[in-house]
């Protein structure tokens, strides 16, 4: 059986049963799996998870990819608009990620695993392009630590959604937006070019005379 297959079919237990299956051999009853085809495959219930945490996010990342209009934006726009399509895209499956067990888990948010790279690899992209364009200051700093702060933002908003209870709720969805936004403008703001930068620039200029 192929890795999408089972990843399908571990997203239709969640669904039927509204949580994540409490033993290996649950989920592979309900699969129809024997413990050596599961294994051929993935090491761990918990594998198959975040298989679908990462390709989840690969598919939202190639939807924007592939769209005119998401690559004619700034990078301060296209990292906003990330940030929309993904909780788009979680709100969508809400039935699947409010079920399963990562939003619950530390190691899922702090450890480190192939979702956060592809995450950080994106941001990185992201801050050199901008950067290459003068959009963003280059502060001498290693881009490495700008990535771990977009993805503690991500998280915080992700663990925000997690609080919610799952029906359509205008407040709530109005709260989330304004969540993500100001998240956001905070993030992109200690890159953008400033007064204190300009004054700088202003003082390296004259010493250099």
């Amino acid at each position: 059986m192929k890795k999408k297959k089972i990843r399908k079919l571990y997203y239709k237990f969640i669904l039927e049963h509204q949580c994540p299956p409490p033993k290996l051999k649950s989920f592979l009853r309900f699969a129809h799996l024997t413990k050596d085809e599961f294994y051929e495959k993935y090491k761990s219930l918990r594998d198959v998870e975040l298989d679908i945490w990462k390709h989840g996010l690969n598919d939202v990342l190639s939807h924007l990819g592939a769209s005119p209009e998401f690559m004619s934006y700034k990078q301060r726009d296209r990292g906003l608009a990330f940030m929309y399509s993904w909780f788009e895209f979680m709100d969508e499956n809400s039935s699947y990620f409010k079920n399963c067990s990562s939003l619950d888990s530390s190691d899922f948010m702090y450890g480190s695993n192939d979702f956060k790279k592809l995450l950080k690899c994106f941001m990185n992209k992201l801050l050199k392009e901008g950067m290459a364009c003068q959009e963003f200051k280059d502060r001498g700093m290693n881009n490495k630590h700008m990535c771990d702060f977009f993805t503690g933002l991500f998280f915080m908003n992700l663990k925000q959604w997690g609080k919610c209870d799952g029906k359509k709720n205008h407040k709530q969805e109005e709260y989330m937006d304004a969540l993500i936004e100001k998240s956001m403008i905070f993030f992109f703001d200690t890159l953008a070019p400033n007064l204190f930068d300009t004054f700088i620039d202003l003082m390296k200029h004259r010493r250099s005379k």
